[in-house]
Formats: structure tokens, sequence, C-alpha cells
């Protein structure tokens, strides 16, 4: 059943991958940085060594980081949604939680989505609005947001014209295609989320036994996170450098990207809320009748003390306790974590080491006493 769901493959790019024995991440992951970034910096090389002049777009951090950094973190991205996401569906399958009456329901979800990240024309449509953006950036068409950061002028020489015809568009159909697969896992979240689950309300994850469906959104976001902070705090780091632009002027939007970054990537799985707070009301009268009823005998026949003892202490710690969420604060602080990383470099462009945790927490809340 699950190997119908597979995120991470299918479509028109994985089987040109295939044909030229490139399909794992391994041999991926250098093919396209020696496509995307090593023209470009043997271009900047030959117009240093022929102008005596540096090509003020090789200086810009940002470019270095889409394709160093955010590409090769985005295609793992997709590859451990696939993982995950298969393992989570087959759990569902394993475990029973999925009702006979509704596994009909739930099978043809998973292959109208396997049939969508088999689809050509989705990825046809992302690789033509991945070279419109690139010229369009070329042409200086849209508002600069590090993509051409810093130039006031556009000269198309080969630096220039392989970064916008070339190295961009394919950055940006990776990612594009990403977030497609993304959004069909958050897709099929939807159809899960109105499906009647048989939850269990004494299961020791506190979320019915379902906790495992959470695991493909965090991983995901939290290596989506970190690539678009690593391009965010490149550019950053750019202005830094070049045009001694104070650190504390990224301050509120680092925050705010924090902020926003968790809450997008942690909000579609209040979609499973509904489900489990019925199942805590469900269980707490179910379980609170049962402890009711053992307790009054109890009382009239004082015997099985342990067997009440151990109900209790399955009430109070099982039932009593089912998490409304399918997340916890730890999930929050991961994200949030990997969404700061990339900033750890841009801190220590305004001072030495030794002050690093305070200038971090400077960024963050403003400056400490």
């Amino acid at each position: 059943m699950t190997e119908e769901l597979r995120l991470g493959f299918g479509g028109p790019l994985h089987r040109v991958q295939r044909a030229a024995r490139v399909e794992r991440a391994r041999r991926l992951i250098p093919l396209l940085v020696a496509v995307t970034w090593a023209p470009l910096c043997l271009f900047a090389l030959v117009g240093w060594a022929t102008s005596g002049i540096a090509d003020s777009l090789i200086r810009d951090w940002s470019v270095h980081a889409r394709l160093l950094v955010a590409m090769p973190v985005m295609i793992l991205a997709e590859r451990l949604l696939d993982q995950t996401a298969r393992i989570s569906i087959a759990r569902l399958f394993d475990e029973a939680l999925v009702p006979p009456a509704s596994v009909p329901r739930v099978r043809a979800m998973v292959r109208a989505v396997a049939r969508w990240c088999d689809s050509a024309w989705p990825e046809s449509l992302l690789l033509v609005a991945a070279f419109a953006a690139g010229i369009a950036a070329l042409a200086g068409w849209i508002p600069e947001s590090g993509v051409l950061s810093g130039h006031e002028t556009y000269r198309y020489d080969a630096v220039r014209l392989w970064y916008g015809l070339a190295a961009l568009p394919i950055f940006q159909f990776i990612v594009w295609r990403s977030l497609f697969r993304f959004a069909l896992w958050l897709r099929l979240l939807v159809g899960l989320a109105r499906t009647p689950l048989a939850l269990v309300a004494t299961h020791a994850d506190r979320r019915g036994g379902i906790i495992f469906l959470r695991m493909p959104s965090v991983v995901y976001g939290a290596l989506l996170l970190f690539a678009t902070s690593a391009v965010l705090c490149a550019s950053w780091a750019t202005q830094v450098a070049m045009h001694g632009t104070p650190l504390a002027t990224f301050r509120v939007p680092m925050l705010i990207f924090v902020v926003l970054g968790v809450v997008v990537v942690l909000a579609p799985l209040l979609m499973f809320t509904p489900q489990l707070a019925m199942l805590r009301v469900l269980g707490m009268r179910r379980y609170g009748g049962l402890m009711t009823d053992y307790a009054r005998r109890f009382e009239e026949t004082p015997i099985n003390a342990q067997a009440l003892a151990q109900m209790m202490n399955t009430y109070q710690r099982a039932v009593a306790v089912v998490s409304p969420t399918l997340f916890g604060k730890g999930d929050a602080i991961v994200l949030a974590v990997f969404a700061l990383l990339p900033a750890l470099p841009l801190v220590l462009l305004q001072g030495p080491t030794n002050q690093l945790l305070k200038r971090l927490a400077g960024l963050l809340l403003g400056g400490m006493p």
C-alpha cells in the first residue's frame, strides 16, 4: 500500500534523474552544484583576470547560500519527507488506526496524491515559472530581494546571464518542486483529519496513538526554515560586511521570520485538534464512569486495591492528559533552533566569539543588561 506514496520521487525530473543515474542525493547534489555554482565562479574569475574588477554578483553571499546551502538542503528535505511520510502512512494501517470502514477512502487519498506526484504538468508549469522568474530577475523586472542584491545597474555579462538563465531557475525549480510535494502531504493530512480515526485514549503518546503524523511536517519544516534562513542571513551578511549596516537592523525581521516560520509549519497540524479534543472528552467520560463504578464497588467490598490504583494511574496519566495538539513545545523549539542556526555566522561579523551568546540574545530580545 505505502509503496504508492512516494513524495520524493515520480514525475519528469525523477525519470530524467533515473535515466542519468543520478537519482541518489549524493550524486544529484554535486551535479547540481557543478552545473549552477561552479560556472559562476569560473566566469567571475575570467572576468576578474581580464578586467581586474571582481563581479559584484559573486560577492553577494546570498548567491552562494542559495546554491551551496539552500538547494542541497531542500533536496535532502524532499527525500526525508518521502521517507517519514511513507512510514507514517504505514503505521496508520499497521496499527489499525484507520477503521475498516474508512480504509477505502484513505487508500483513495493516497493514490490521488501519488498520481499528482507522478504527473508531468505540475512540474512543467513550475519549470516555466522558474525560468520566467530568472529572466525577470535578470532584466530587473521583479523587486530586489537578494536575487541581484545591491546592484544598481544590470550588466548582461557571462556571470549574470548564467545566474539568471541557469543557476537561479534551477534553484527555484528545486525549491518550488519541493514545496509542491510538501503541499501534497498537507493535502493528505487534511483528508486524514476529516476521517474519523480509531484513536486510543490511553495511548502513551497522549495523542491517541497518531503523534507520528507530525514527524514529516516537523522534519521538512525544520530543513525548510534552515534553508530559507541561510539565504536571508547571507543577504544580511552582505549588507553588514560591504555597507556597514548595523546588525541590530535585522533583529526584528529575524524574530518575525522565526515566529512566522514556526507557526506556518505547525498550524496545519491543528487540523487534528477536533479529533483529539473529542477523544479526551469521550475518554474521560468512559474511563471516568469505569472509575466511579470500580471505586463504588471497592468501598462496598475493599478488595483488589492494586487494580484500583492502576486504574486511577491510567486515568490520571493517560486519559486526563490527552493533548489537543498533535505537536508539543519541543517541536516548536526544534523549528526555532533550525531557523536561528544560520544567524550564528552573521553574529560573528559584529564581534569576537566570546560575545556570541550576548549578541545572539540581543538579535532576538533587543539587548541584554
